[in-house]
Formats: C-alpha cells, structure tokens, sequence
C-alpha cells in the first residue's frame, strides 16, 4: 500500500513558524531550519539570531547575484538586511546563547530519541561531524525546535528509542516537526499532536522507531 503525501519542506517550515510568538529570539540551524526564514509572519516581530554575530536579520537571499557578501549566516549563506538589525562579536553572540537568550533554536536532526537526545553532527563512518553552534544551542536555547524528515532517503527511522549516532546533546528536544507529524518530548515520552494530511497515527507509529502516545485531541496539521 503506498503510503500518503509527504508535507514539503516549505509546510514543514510554517509549522514551526505558526507557533513562534511575537518577540522571539529564534536561531536557525542549517538545512530545513533556514526555509524558516523565508516564513514569518508579518504579524509578528521575531528577531532571527546567527552565531556569527547577527540579529534580526531577513530572509535567506537565493539570488547570489543580489547576496551582500558581509551579510551572511552559518555555512555562508548570505541572507537579508533588516531595518534594526545589529551585529556583534563572535563571543558576545555565544553570549547570548549560553546566557540563555535565545527563545527557540530550530535545528535539523540525524536522530531524535524518545528521551529527547539529539544526534545532528555526525554520522558513523566520518571521520569528524560539523559541530559549530549546536551544543550550546540546544542545551541553551528555552526551547528547541528540531525539523527534519520522518525517515532518511532509505526509509530508516530516525526517531528512535535510543539514538545511535553520537549524540549531539542530551534530554534537550521539546519538539519534532516532521513531513509527516507533530511530536512533543514530554516526561512520559513522545507524544503525537498532529498529523499530516491523509496520515494516521497508526501510519505514523509504522514508521517510528520508538513507543508514541496519542494525544486524545489528536488533529490533521493546520497553519
């Protein structure tokens, strides 16, 4: 049986943007977490953080041509110019992360577990994983966001009982955003909010790797 549509990644992202509220500090991750940008709300002010030293900055530029090559984030991505922005020094944005400043982290995720650890740096295999930021913004962000796909290429589960991959961070995860379900970390375990269109929570639990509670007020995905 073939299973239903997936939620593209640009869905993905205005679900968490849905949920972001006004006045928030949120720091972006690579990958997934930067379609966030492109998604805000013009209701709301959210002050987008980079490690790199900048605050309230745009969205992602895609145009290379039209890219401030000043005016970038982690990996280099150039992004846009905001009326009120600021920059900062390397160690005084950290600052704000370990400090405990930042409202949300969004990050991309390798594996999530049902303790809420999270593995995003490194595969097995590789020589070395790609750090950066994602310790102090997991452990220091209020709260953090993890978006990424249900399954990999090759329909392996990533939401786990146990991670095993190295793991990034322990017990820091409050929420997986998927292209399927929405998932709360809670201290009994997963639980499954939402699902996406055509999607069930047994479909769902057919491809997770570990134990979901179904919350009684499970509903279809909405933005």
């Amino acid at each position: 049986m073939n299973e239903p549509e997936r939620l593209t990644r640009e869905i993905m992202a205005m679900i968490v943007t849905r949920d972001l509220f006004d006045g928030a500090i949120v720091n972006l991750g690579v990958g997934l977490p930067l379609e966030c940008a492109n998604f805000l709300s013009r209701d709301k002010e959210i002050l987008l953080h980079s490690e790199l030293g900048l605050l309230g900055f745009g969205p992602v530029v895609n145009d290379y041509r039209k890219a401030d090559p000043y005016l970038t984030m982690v990996g280099g991505v150039p992004v846009t110019a905001h009326p009120g922005m600021s920059f900062m020094s390397h160690d005084e944005s950290f600052a704000l992360i370990r400090g405990g400043h930042i409202d949300v982290a969004v990050l991309g995720g390798l594996q999530v577990d049902q303790e809420g650890n999270l593995a995003n740096t490194q595969l097995i295999g590789k020589p070395a994983g790609n750090l950066g930021g994602a310790q102090d913004l997991a452990y220091g962000a209020k709260k953090t966001v993890v978006l990424m796909y249900h399954t990999t290429s090759r329909k392996e589960k990533k939401i786990l009982e146990r991670c095993t991959l190295p793991l990034t961070t322990p017990r820091c995860v409050n929420r997986i955003v998927t292209d399927v379900a929405v998932i709360d970390v809670e201290n009994q375990g997963l639980v499954l909010r939402e699902v996406a269109t055509g999607w069930n929570a047994e479909m769902v639990q057919s491809i997770t790797g570990a134990n979901l509670i179904i919350d009684p007020e499970l509903k279809e995905i909405e933005l």
